[in-house]
């Protein structure tokens, strides 16, 4: 061989050997001279731009907050000039030809649930929605073209709800500096991160939450009624409310003092002593009424003659006079000193001198009205979490308009008006604000009278909005201080149509009021239990049914929703046509298999659409057949300890095994974090006619608060009537069936012993 075809062996051979190593790895990263990918679960993937294999180093902040770090199973081939990256659930397919958003990576799921490589810049036209931003001003859809003007015209706006879930099977992010959002094409970005889930919507929501953070636990209390109405009320007026709520046998955990506490405009922060002579007394007695209490203020401002702003401005490094500014267009007389949420510096002189002393003063939580950042948010929780060692609740406007609200407990839904169709736009937002794992509250009721229509709220919108409350993931009830809004309608002479206050609207709408507040009261076992859930996979407590059947097209809906694992809402939305004593009928889908409904016992089978009638105090719930829902007996409030523990079981359709592992901690502070929880394994062994049996296996772990021993009571629906009951083998004499429900009363057991509960009819004992 000559020395030429030497040297084009030679060249050939160094040709590819340089292709072969046209990469590096390095645990779960493939470095090419163009692009950086790195394999962070099985369906989730990120990719950044570089130079000569130099990367700027990866960003954990406010959108991302942590990267995984366990190794991932992969494989990278090469053929040509492109190059594969595959896991057993997704491939990678990266051609350092093209540029990296145009084609240049693109994905396939490994099941070939997509039929065509997907690139990363593909318009979605099939996003699933979320919510990032409030409804100020929206009748519906429908808000005001200026949104803070009255006197525009109206006009057709959705609220911003693109989300993290996809029916196209794959969502790519945008990292910013501040958040985690959607992708444009044809967006600048510094990396982009890319989950490839097909239909399986829960590991969408699991490497979401792993690097932009988990959704947090919730205080218990804040599960139950929190009650609010912007009006002057005293501390005389609050005892009298709190007390009438005691006698009326309606639970209720919290209050929010609006704009009544302070003086000063909005931006003040003395106390008002007309109202509130004694602030803390007043505290001191709802604390002695097992009663939460939070406050209203306007973040960004403080009035300029407050008494400590010469020293916010001092200690947050802010010139006093070249800090005043003009105050809101509707008060533009007085003067504000402002300040920048966002700077934590502000932000700590104004938690030092005002936040904190409110807290010492008794109050629980805080109402942030206005606009937010999510920089503001952070800090409203770090400070508040550090400072009181409680779980924070912030209620503030979703303004942020990022993809991560749901790290800041809890958005509201802004001021909207009393309308059906707002109503009905508040259950698809909270439906959509689940894809994004907001758990949000609205006004119950809503806020201002009269839409874009001259809409005058009536008794049974409010009882139909008070049912949507109660399966919703916080029930609040709120409403403006004045009736008109618009003066070419005006309210019946003498009547209150912002009120909030059950007794208020006469006898067949408070019973309607009370029966759903007590149902949120006894799910509480349930819902708690869901949350957790929610902080540990990010499956919201309300979500979409296609979370759970993605395969049915009729899932794909926004007027019902999955509450929790078992249960199916779908309130009703419309007005009967003969206001609060008139039937209301809608239809629903139940997905396959057989279901009952909640208020009736009736058992129906799914897979089909089905029309429900329904009176001022029911709406479409319905049950899983097997399913086993742990509950309360309601009390006063939430928070009260569970004494008495309720399991409450749908007979199945043929047999069944069911599990429900209970979830309880001490309710507000962070020690679960660090075990100190219980967990308690509920079992429900059931069948269509034959035998019953329910197991409460003895608790794992505990904490300081835990009950030492419990009642139970079981609530068995659809099984014929039995012949025998036994708890731990002795016999149970108090028991009754009727209707197809049995109830038995089946006493008290110290919660560290297992119990077990068994139903049997009379061929069994013969």
């Amino acid at each position: 061989m000559n020395l030429k075809k030497i040297l084009t062996v030679l060249l050939l051979l160094s040709a590819a050997w340089t292709e072969a190593k046209e990469y590096r790895r390095a645990g779960n990263a493939v470095s090419f001279r163009k692009a950086r990918i790195e394999v962070l679960s099985p369906t989730m993937f990120s990719v950044r731009e570089g130079d000569g294999y130099r990367f700027a180093p990866v960003r954990t902040d406010l959108g991302v907050v942590a990267l995984p770090s366990a190794p991932v199973e992969y494989t990278v081939a090469q053929t040509g000039g492109v190059f594969r990256i595959a896991t057993d659930r997704m491939t990678v397919v990266y051609d350092p030809s093209l540029p990296l958003a145009e084609g240049g990576v693109r994905v396939e799921p490994a099941d070939g649930s997509l039929p065509v490589v997907a690139r990363l810049d593909a318009e979605d036209g099939a996003n699933l929605g979320g919510v990032v931003g409030a409804l100020d001003n929206c009748d519906g859809p429908r808000c005001h073209a200026e949104q803070n003007d009255i006197t525009s015209k109206w006009e057709y706006r959705r609220i911003p709800m693109d989300g993290i879930l996809s029916r196209r099977g794959y969502t790519v992010l945008k990292h910013t500096p501040d958040a985690l959002n959607l992708y444009r094409a044809g967006e600048a970005f510094d990396e982009l991160y890319v989950m490839c889930y097909g239909e399986d919507y829960r590991t969408a929501f699991a490497d979401f939450y792993a690097v932009a953070g988990p959704i947090p636990m919730y205080p218990k209390w804040s599960l139950g009624l929190i009650w609010s109405r912007w009006k002057d009320y005293d501390d005389e007026d609050y005892k009298r409310i709190v007390a009438r709520f005691r006698e009326e046998r309606i639970p209720l955990d919290a209050v929010i003092l609006d704009m009544c506490w302070h003086v000063d405009h909005w931006y003040g922060y003395k106390y008002d002593t007309v109202n509130f002579p004694d602030m803390r007394a007043f505290q001191r007695w709802c604390d002695e009424q097992h009663v939460k209490t939070g406050f209203n203020h306007h973040s960004g401002c403080i009035y300029k003659d407050d008494p400590k702003v010469r020293e916010f401005c001092r200690r947050a490094g802010l010139d006093y006079e070249r800090s005043i500014v003009a105050g809101p267009s509707f008060e533009p007389e007085i003067r504000v000193v402002q300040y920048d949420t966002r700077n934590e510096r502000h932000f700590k002189a104004f938690y030092d001198l005002y936040l904190a002393d409110m807290i010492a003063d008794g109050f629980d939580f805080h109402w942030v009205d206005g606009a937010n950042s999510i920089y503001s948010s952070e800090l409203y929780r770090k400070y508040l979490s550090e400072g009181t060692g409680r779980r924070p609740l912030v209620l503030n406007r979703l303004h942020s308009y990022t993809l991560c609200n749901h790290r800041y407990p809890a958005g509201f839904s802004g001021d909207t008006y009393a309308t059906w169709a707002t109503m009905r736009y508040t259950l698809e937002a909270t439906i959509k604000g689940a894809n994004n794992g907001v758990n949000w509250s609205h006004d119950i009721g809503g806020y201002m009278p009269q839409g874009a229509d001259g809409y005058i709220p009536d008794g049974e919108m409010f009882a139909r909005w008070t049912q949507l409350g109660a399966v919703s993931p916080l029930m609040r009830f709120h409403a403006k201080k004045d009736v008109f809004w618009f003066p070419a309608k005006s309210c019946p002479d003498g009547w209150d149509g912002g009120s909030r206050l059950p007794w208020e609207w006469g006898p067949t709408v408070e019973e309607s009021l009370r029966r759903s507040v007590r149902l949120r009261a006894a799910l509480n076992p349930y819902i708690y239990t869901m949350m957790r859930r929610a902080h540990d996979t990010g499956v919201t407590l309300c979500r979409g049914l296609y979370i759970d059947y993605p395969g049915a097209d009729e899932s794909y809906r926004y007027d019902e929703f999955l509450f929790g694992d078992a249960m199916l809402a779908a309130p009703a939305m419309r007005p009967s046509g003969n206001g609060q004593h008139g039937l209301t009928e809608r239809s629903l889908w139940l997905p396959e298999g057989m279901w009952y409904d909640y208020f009736t016992a009736e058992s129906v089978e799914g897979g089909r659409e089905i029309s429900r009638v329904s009176d001022i105090c029911t709406f479409p719930l319905y049950v899983k057949a097997g399913a086993l829902i742990p509950m309360a007996v309601p009390a006063d409030c939430v928070s009260a300890p569970l004494e008495t523990l309720v399991l409450r079981a749908y007979a199945p359709a043929a047999a069944c095994h069911t599990e429900f592992d209970l979830y309880e901690d001490e309710g507000e502070n962070f020690d679960y974090e660090r075990g100190a929880c219980r967990r308690t394994l509920l079992v429900y062994d059931g069948t269509a006619d034959g035998p019953q049996r329910f197991t409460v296996e003895a608790p794992r772990g505990s904490y300081p608060e835990a009950v030492a021993e419990r009642t139970y009571r079981v609530e068995l629906v659809g099984a014929p009537e039995p012949a025998s009951v036994t708890v731990n083998g002795a016999a149970c004499g108090d028991w009754t069936w009727r209707d197809g429900v049995l109830t038995a009363e089946c006493g008290t057991f110290p919660v560290a012993e297992k119990v077990t509960i068994e139903i049997r009819r009379d061929h069994e004992n013969s």
